[in-house]
């Protein structure tokens, strides 16, 4: 199996480094990541900015590219552009902190994976849901355990999936479970700058709004110990919400005034 990691925590990143170690028995194993910290840049792209790629990052790693870009374009240049081969995995991660419930929405992580399902190659995201506890090692595991089932069984296309392992040792991690997501979000996660005057920034660690949790979510499967394993797809259509539109005036919009 040829496999490609990445994330948005950075080439340097702990989690990146625990990742390849799992992986890297599997076969070929290529790095691609950002040569910072990028987490929460979503699925951007540089789209009017140059970036670098320096390479190798990583000594005894031929395929290791140190990029000063996104976790899209990391994969997006790894498969177009630097590898001499077309990737048979993506696995972005293992992330510093949970991508569950509305934090998909922002994650470079989860991205990165969305990116290569995008290039038609079977994908994953990876989290440890703390951003204090360090310990990759279950993370590691199940990444490696489920990249064997993808291999094995496939992925549709335009699907990839996203992975939460809770803060835990594996002996003490329940099992994994096939999740939806959640419903989380973080409020009132914004407060003025103590230092820079007009200046904003984010709490990492911000409050949450106390929902009420579906038990079959990535968020309530993680708190309860699982790592959850959630399929996620590029159509963003919510397609069982046309009903809801089926007595508006389409008609109307054909009228020239």
């Amino acid at each position: 199996m040829r496999i490609l990691l990445t994330n948005d925590d950075g080439m340097d990143a702990e989690g990146l480094k625990a990742l390849y170690q799992a992986v890297h028995p599997l076969g070929e194993v290529a790095v691609s990541a950002p040569d910072r910290q990028v987490s929460a840049s979503g699925h951007s792209i540089s789209l009017n900015t140059p970036f670098k790629v320096l390479s190798p990052a990583w000594p005894g790693v031929p395929y290791s590219y140190r990029v000063s870009s996104t976790p899209a374009d990391c994969v997006r240049t790894a498969v177009l552009r630097l590898l001499p081969w077309k990737p048979d995995l993506v696995i972005s991660g293992v992330n510093q902190g949970a991508n569950y419930g509305s934090l998909i929405l922002y994650s470079g992580t989860v991205a990165a994976a969305a990116e290569a399902a995008l290039l038609g190659v079977p994908a994953m995201a990876v989290s440890l849901a703390s951003h204090t506890y360090k310990d990759f090692t279950a993370s590691g595991y199940f990444a490696k355990k489920i990249a064997q089932w993808i291999h094995e069984k496939g992925l549709a296309p335009g699907v990839f999936l996203n992975v939460n392992a809770p803060p835990l040792e594996i002996g003490q991690i329940k099992g994994m479970a096939l999740t939806h997501q959640g419903q989380f979000k973080h409020v009132d996660d914004l407060e003025p700058h103590a230092q820079l005057e007009d200046h904003f920034r984010y709490v990492l660690n911000s409050p949450s709004e106390p929902l009420m949790e579906h038990p079959e979510s990535d968020v309530a499967k993680v708190k309860e110990g699982y790592v959850s394993v959630t399929p996620l797809h590029l159509d963003l259509t919510a397609k069982q919400h046309f009903p809801h539109f089926s007595d508006w005036p389409w008609e109307e919009g054909l009228e020239i005034k």
